[in-house]
C-alpha cells in the first residue's frame, strides 16, 4: 500500500421505477383421513387454480408450482386421537400488468374456493439491468463530487482514481450500486 494521502469516499446510487409485474403467491389445500387422498384432492385443486390463472392471461411460463407438502392434522379435543392428513401446493403467479393482480386473485378464488388461499402479493421491476446501470452512474457521479470536495478543502489535488469497487444493494426491491471507492493524492 502507498504512503500517499488519499480521499476514500463512500457512495449509494439510487434508482427507482414503477412496479411493472406482481407476483401473486398462492396455495392450493385440501385434508382427508387418507394422505392418497389428500393428495389427490389437493392436486385437483391445483390444476383447477393453475387452469383459472391460465384463462386469467397469465402466461404459462409465468406460472411456476413452488412447493408440495403433506402433514398429518390432529383433532384439537385433548383426549381425541382422530387425524387426517393435510397437503398443500404453492404457487406463483407473475402477472406481467400489476393492476390486473386483484382480477387473477379472484380467478383463482372462483376455481378452488376455501381450498386456496394468498401468501402475498410482491410488486417489482421486471428488468431491473437498466436501473442497476443508472444506480452505478449515480454513485459514481456522487463519489466524484465528494472527493472533489473534499480534495479543495484539504488543499490538495485530486489525482487519478486508485480504486473503485461495489458492493451488493442492501434493499433487494431497489437496486443500488454500493459502495464505491474513490482516492485522491497530494500534488
Amino acid at each position: 500500500m502507498s504512503n500517499s494521502p488519499t480521499i476514500t469516499v463512500e457512495a449509494t446510487g439510487v434508482a427507482s421505477a414503477l412496479p411493472d409485474i406482481a407476483r401473486i403467491n398462492l396455495f392450493t389445500f385440501a385434508e382427508d383421513p387418507a394422505p392418497g387422498d389428500a393428495l389427490t384432492s389437493c392436486s385437483l385443486l391445483t390444476e383447477r387454480v393453475l387452469g383459472a390463472l391460465r384463462d386469467a392471461g397469465v402466461s404459462p411460463s409465468d406460472l411456476e408450482t413452488t412447493s408440495i407438502d403433506l402433514n398429518v392434522q390432529y383433532k384439537r379435543e385433548p383426549d381425541d386421537t382422530e387425524q387426517s392428513y393435510r397437503a398443500s401446493s404453492g404457487l406463483v403467479a407473475t402477472v406481467r400488468h400489476p393492476r390486473e393482480a386483484g382480477r387473477v386473485i379472484s380467478a383463482a378464488v372462483e376455481a378452488a374456493g376455501t381450498g386456496v388461499g394468498i401468501n402475498g402479493v410482491g410488486f417489482d421491476v421486471d428488468d431491473k439491468a437498466p436501473l442497476v446501470s443508472l444506480a452505478r452512474r449515480d454513485a459514481v457521479a456522487e463519489v466524484m463530487t465528494a472527493a472533489r470536495e473534499l480534495a479543495n478543502a484539504a488543499g490538495v489535488a485530486l489525482g487519478p482514481l486508485v480504486e473503485l469497487s461495489e458492493g451488493r444493494p442492501l434493499n433487494p426491491f431497489g437496486p443500488a450500486g454500493r459502495p464505491f471507492l474513490a482516492a485522491a493524492r497530494r500534488s
